[in-house]
């Protein structure tokens, strides 16, 4: 059992950690976490999709250059078939006048797909912000639960010395030093269970963060909460990023539309290039130049039927999004609604708590005193033990719920950050890279 407690309590304690605060702990795992990490660069790649359809737009140029040498095996007598070389090279450039509205489409696509990417790195943000926070909250409620059987684990070794002493002297039964016995064992166990969580609980916050933790603070109380639920749906309306990612795919599959639509218009491109070649072999030749400019019009005719069949599909898209768009925004106010309500009964829970192991407390001490004028049996005693014991993990788990509460009524409202010692917050732009 000592040897178990014992790696317990090493895997808790084995490296000194940096952050010692909630906020410090965001701005590490925003900092190293490599998930985090990979949506920042999947961003970045979006982005390149707005100069990609601006491409379109540009003057188009190319260069060419080539050599040749030929052979003719001639049949006959008399017959010469000599080899000859040859070179040229030319210069080509073209010029996009109309492309039936593609181009507009692209870059309003492009554009959605960025805000869709942007408002996905965000929600990215937030919900590591989030785990951050219960990671955070869960490593000390382990700890105090750790700390809570620990004194359980001593009054009860404490009472079952007391009972020892009393069945010693023949003031009680040898029933009262087994019912000691049997709870002090039970609250070894437990207590060995609750380094167990205590050990996973450590190892889910490095996972998160990067660092083991060390000496957490108590987290301040979050700021700039909604004063109501009205107004944390109003906010949940401008900012929360799913709404925002919803939002701007009904853009790109209103673009797409458009895009599909574009492929059996008319397409206008001024065209122009110059080509120049020769012989190697023939000194005297002169090289051949030719010029060229002209403008080049197409429309297709028919295609089957595919460019209509494209169009319909994307059509039967965007209805798709607008629907998914209607979901997402019952979604959100569904979870900003739970939310405010979560964290209306977490704070509720921590006052009744707070009551309870003051009250636990004072009819513990009272017991003791008791029993020891013998006017409470041993029973008696363990009971309020376990009572106390039973507050106090009530009280763990509300103040680690009402820690996760603020910050997930942050979240769903789009507004969880890290916060700077001034109060305000960390920009997003930056938290992006940009």
């Amino acid at each position: 059992m000592r040897f178990v407690v014992a790696s317990l309590l090493a895997l808790t304690t084995a490296m000194p950690a940096q952050a010692d605060t909630l906020t410090e702990a965001m701005t590490t795992a925003v900092e190293t976490n490599p998930t985090l990490a990979a949506t920042r660069q999947r961003l970045n790649a979006t982005r390149e999709a707005l100069p990609q359809a601006w491409a379109e737009a540009l003057p188009q140029l190319s260069l060419s250059a080539g050599a040749t040498r030929s052979n003719r095996d001639g049949q006959g007598p008399g017959i010469d078939t000599p080899s000859s070389e040859t070179w040229s090279g030319s210069v080509g450039a073209s010029q996009l006048v109309f492309g039936g509205g593609r181009v507009v489409a692209t870059t309003r696509g492009a554009r959605a797909q960025i805000a869709g990417a942007v408002a996905d790195y965000d929600n990215t943000l937030q919900s590591l912000l989030l785990d951050v926070t219960r990671a955070y909250a869960d490593v000390r409620q382990a700890q105090a639960v750790v700390a809570a059987r620990e004194t359980t684990v001593s009054n009860l070794t404490r009472l079952l010395e007391y009972a020892q002493a009393q069945f010693d002297a023949g003031v009680v039964t040898r029933t009262d030093v087994a019912q000691s016995q049997a709870r002090q064992a039970q609250a070894r166990t437990q207590l060995v269970q609750a380094q167990g969580a205590l050990a996973a609980a450590v190892q889910a916050y490095q996972r998160l963060v990067g660092t083991p933790p060390s000496d957490l603070q108590a987290p301040q109380p979050a700021g700039g909460l909604p004063t109501d639920l009205g107004s944390a749906l109003e906010i949940a309306v401008r900012e929360s990023p799913i709404l925002q990612s919803a939002e701007a795919e009904t853009v790109l599959a209103d673009a797409n539309v458009d895009i599909a639509d574009s492929a059996g218009r008319l397409r206008v491109t001024l065209e122009g290039g110059q080509s120049i070649g020769a012989d190697f072999d023939d000194e005297d030749a002169t090289e051949a130049t030719t010029d060229s400019i002209g403008v080049r019009m197409s429309v297709p005719l028919f295609q089957g039927g595919a460019i209509r069949s494209r169009s319909r599909a994307q059509r039967a898209l965007r209805a798709a999004t607008n629907l998914d768009l209607a979901a997402t925004q019952r979604a959100v106010q569904e979870l900003v609604t739970n939310s405010w309500t979560g964290l209306a009964s977490a704070r509720a829970a921590v006052d009744s708590a707070r009551e309870q192991v003051q009250a636990a407390e004072l009819a513990y001490e009272g017991v003791t005193l008791e029993q020891e004028t013998g006017l409470r049996s041993t029973v008696e005693v363990l009971d309020q033990e376990q009572d106390l014991l039973i507050a106090r993990l009530a009280l763990a788990q509300a103040e680690r719920d009402l820690v996760v509460a603020e910050r997930q009524l942050l979240a769903s409202v789009g507004q969880l950050d890290v916060p700077t010692s001034g109060g305000g917050s960390i920009d997003n732009d930056d938290l992006r890279g940009r």
